[in-house]
């Protein structure tokens, strides 16, 4: 099995034969690569946030969102 060293020495390698021409358009990817990443990790931060809810809270939240969301607009337009 491959280590991650192992994998990021081949990349270092192979990133020094890219052409100068090319460096631009790879940085550019590399960007998007770890912003995607980083969205990830913001997103799965929340998970479990809401093991603890209590199942009538949860369902208030859930079950009962657009009826609530509808009530608020109703009130909002009045």
């Amino acid at each position: 099995m491959i280590t991650d060293n192992q994998i990021r020495h081949q990349i270092f390698r192979r990133v020094s034969r890219i052409p100068k021409e090319k460096l631009r358009e790879l940085n550019d990817f590399l960007s998007k690569l770890e912003d995607n990443f980083g969205k990830k990790q913001k997103v799965l931060s929340f998970a479990g946030a809401w093991n603890d809810i209590d199942d009538d809270v949860f369902s208030e939240l859930t079950e009962k969102l657009i009826d609530n969301r509808s009530k608020n607009r109703k009130r909002i337009d009045e």
